[in-house]
This record gives C-alpha cells, sequence and structure tokens, in this order.
C-alpha cells in the first residue's frame, strides 16, 4: 500500500481530564480488582468482566468519552534472597 492511498491523521484539537477518574480509582480500586470498570469523571458506570456492555451502557446514558480500564491485582515486587 502506497502512502498516498493512507488516511491523513489528524491529531485531536482537545484534552480531556482523566484527574476525577484517577482520583475514584485510587478510593476504590480494591472492590474491584479483576473486573473492568467503566467511569463517568468520579461516577461509577458499572464494573464486569465485559468492557463492552458497560461502555454502550455509557454511551446510551450521554456519557461522550468513558473512562475504561481494567482493575489488575497489585503484586508485591519479588525480592530474592533470605529476610
Amino acid at each position: 500500500m502506497s502512502t498516498a492511498t493512507l488516511p491523513r491523521i489528524r491529531k485531536a484539537s482537545f484534552r480531556i481530564d482523566t484527574t476525577k477518574s484517577h482520583e475514584w480509582l485510587k478510593a476504590h480500586r480494591h472492590e474491584y480488582i479483576g473486573k473492568w470498570v467503566v467511569l463517568d469523571g468520579d461516577r461509577l458506570v458499572g464494573a464486569g468482566d465485559d468492557p463492552q456492555p458497560i461502555f454502550a451502557q455509557a454511551r446510551t446514558q450521554g456519557v461522550k468519552f468513558p473512562f475504561v480500564t481494567f482493575i489488575q491485582e497489585d503484586l508485591e515486587p519479588f525480592m530474592g534472597g533470605w529476610l
């Protein structure tokens, strides 16, 4: 494929503030380990094993830019040797 046939990529002219979503995650992430969560700012839209239906729910509620993330368990780093 030549570069003449590729679509032109444009940069977004706006930034999305995810500060409230990250604050919510700090406070509540331990409640949703192993789950996908969908947020609208600091409001939980839903959580579950599959993010697609929750994302669709957020869109039907009028959320323009849902924040979607998977919550992983924080594992302690391995430290070899004797303590």
